[in-house]
């Protein structure tokens, strides 16, 4: 067993956001091409590489929300 699956949390925080079609669309897309379990796994996975991604450039993400790219 991975040191991530035995450090695994609970999961008991329910989470609800709005996204658009064409942002379902993409997730959708993803999850299919990286074999996500579900739809809940494809966005946690994708939340994790944000969050990667944020504590390894951070300059460069707070680029992206200041123009305008995610919001």
């Amino acid at each position: 067993m991975t040191e991530a699956k035995e450090h695994r949390e609970k999961r008991i925080q329910k989470l609800q956001i709005m996204v658009a079609d064409s942002e379902i669309e993409e997730i959708d897309d993803w999850r299919f091409t990286n074999r996500a379990a579900s739809r809940a796994a494809a966005i946690r996975q994708l939340i994790f590489l944000g969050m990667e991604y944020w504590s390894r450039h951070e300059n460069e993400a707070a680029e992206l929300i200041e123009n305008g790219k995610i919001d």
